[in-house]
């Protein structure tokens, strides 16, 4: 028996500081795009990610209102609503720096893989809790993330196609899986990774350009050689609002890929501690809400996933930017531009919250 009520007031608190640091974080996203336009102001790509945030928070609550009992009953039906747009794109898509990622109706463009990661998460977890066997948990999750899997690396997309990887791990991990099974997972998650970078040259690329990238400067060293610019700029305490050459003139997508590296510039180092701050946060009042002691078990594994998950592409965008990892295309959360993933990272973040309604009967 499962019983859905708002909760005693630590469950309340937690939600709503959740909701109160997706809107803190996302109008800080509209600033670092702000500043990332400071030299020649662009009204249209600001105006369009206040809207995105309005959208997304109204898709946040809207979903959080939902049973989370109902995601549980209607989750294959869900799967196959968001899984078909990327069978779809290699016929429909259109092409963006060698990837076929995205739907564009005339001024706007879908990215599906970003709305699909709360599903996809979804997925996992209603999996390997209706799944006995350890065994079966492990290799029917696993193939229910090859599924999804199969059509992210064809498009080709390696930095979301890591993402869901990592966010297989994490559900498998915090389901209380085996290490031996774990390490299997990773071997052949390197061997992967090992055969797609030999497939792509680019991705070879990127990796010496990390290292090396002197040797390529405008080239493959090229996005690397601009994030040490920008945050060298930057230092302590920024160049302010307006002043941000390197982030206006120089710095590849500056208001996407690059997000954490035009805050550094504005603000320095001090201005960016608000952001971990934000995401340690979320991702506490995230935990804070998954142990609840009456809290169901798969309601309590798909909070849990939701913000590892959340906590992994945030630090994977940010090491890229600091250049500890080759360069990915990957946003940070909430804050970096695009409707697809602010309103995809906000439908999860709702499921969570539906999840954390969701308690024991006795």
């Amino acid at each position: 028996m499962r019983k859905y009520r708002s909760g005693s007031s630590g469950i309340l608190d937690a939600g709503t500081v959740v909701q109160i640091l997706v809107f803190l974080l996302g109008l800080w996203g509209v600033l670092t795009i702000a500043s990332s336009q400071s030299a020649s102001p662009t009204a249209l790509l600001i105006g369009k990610q206040l809207g995105a945030l309005v959208g997304g928070m109204a898709v946040m609550l809207a979903a959080a209102r939902i049973p989370f009992d109902f995601y549980r009953r209607q989750i294959w039906v869900l799967a196959l609503l968001f899984f078909l747009p990327l069978l779809i794109l290699p016929l429909a898509g259109v092409r963006v720096n060698g990837m076929c990622g995205w739907f564009r109706i005339g001024s706007f463009s879908l990215q599906p893989t970003e709305p699909a990661k709360g599903i996809f998460l979804l997925t996992l977890v209603v999996t390997m809790t209706s799944l006995r066997s350890e065994n079966l948990r492990f290799w029917g999750a696993l193939a229910v993330a090859g599924i999804w899997l199969v059509p992210i690396f064809l498009q080709p997309d390696f930095g979301t196609s890591a993402i869901y990887l990592a966010g297989f791990a994490a559900v498998y991990f915090l389901a209380g899986g085996r290490v031996r099974n774990l390490l299997i997972f990773c071997t052949g998650a390197a061997a992967a990774a090992a055969l797609f970078v030999w497939s792509h040259p680019y991705a070879w690329r990127r990796i010496t350009g990390l290292f090396q990238p002197e040797l390529d400067p405008l080239g493959s060293g090229w996005h690397v050689r601009q994030f040490e610019l920008a945050i060298a700029r930057g230092q302590f305490f920024g160049e302010k609002l307006g002043h941000a050459v390197w982030s206006n003139a120089y710095l590849p997508l500056s208001y996407n890929d690059s997000a954490f590296a035009t805050m550094a510039e504005t603000l320095g180092f001090f201005g960016t501690l608000p952001v971990y701050l934000g995401f340690a946060l979320l991702i506490a009042s995230l935990v804070v809400l998954a142990n609840r002691f009456d809290l169901e078990f798969d309601a309590r594994l798909y909070i849990l996933s939701a913000a590892a998950l959340i906590g992994i592409q945030s630090l994977v965008h940010i090491s890229v930017n600091l250049c500890l990892l080759p360069p990915t295309g990957l946003t940070l959360p909430l804050i970096s531009y695009g409707g697809s993933s602010l309103i995809g990272c906000c439908l999860m973040l709702g499921i969570a919250l539906s999840a954390a309604r969701c308690h024991r009967s006795y």
